[in-house]
């Protein structure tokens, strides 16, 4: 019975959302927190943490335990979701979630196609290269972002 009591997980928030603000606007994101209001959904935005945080620096703790304390995970992919390193550190710690901690996964295309987001993730690596070279540990890095990516979207990339 204990073993039982245990394994049953009291989660924070029903989900979190991880989303590029600037691609959504403020319309669509106060309609979709008004759903989830009405629908008595806990969610997670991450975007009212990140006005905390200068640019450049590693993602919060505080977003990272939301991901873990969230029973389901919605991405939303915008045309530049690709750009943003926040996104895409949120979207790599998902998908550790998902494989670790059984949570959901959904994603959803918002005014794009999955083509679009993986293009304009290969321009922000082609630009990086450029400017800064990629050592070993932020080539992985990389890496490891368009894996995740090419897996969601289920298009061949390589």
């Amino acid at each position: 019975m204990a073993s039982q009591i245990q394994s049953v997980r009291i989660w924070k928030y029903d989900v979190f959302l991880n989303f590029r603000p600037e691609d959504l606007g403020r319309i669509f994101i106060a309609r979709l927190d008004k759903c989830l209001e009405d629908l008595r959904i806990n969610a997670f935005r991450p975007d009212d943490v990140e006005s905390e945080r200068g640019k450049g620096e590693p993602i919060s703790t505080k977003i990272l335990e939301a991901i873990e304390e969230s029973r389901i995970a919605i991405t939303i992919f915008s045309k530049y979701y690709a750009s943003s390193r926040r996104c895409l550190e949120e979207l790599t710690k998902i998908m550790e979630c998902v494989d670790n901690k059984g949570m959901k996964f959904f994603s959803v295309l918002y005014q794009s196609t999955a083509s679009q987001v993986l293009c304009n993730f290969d321009q922000v690596l082609f630009a990086q290269l450029g400017i800064y070279g990629l050592n070993g540990s932020r080539m992985v890095e990389f890496l490891t972002f368009k894996y995740i990516l090419c897996n969601i979207a289920g298009l061949n990339c390589w």
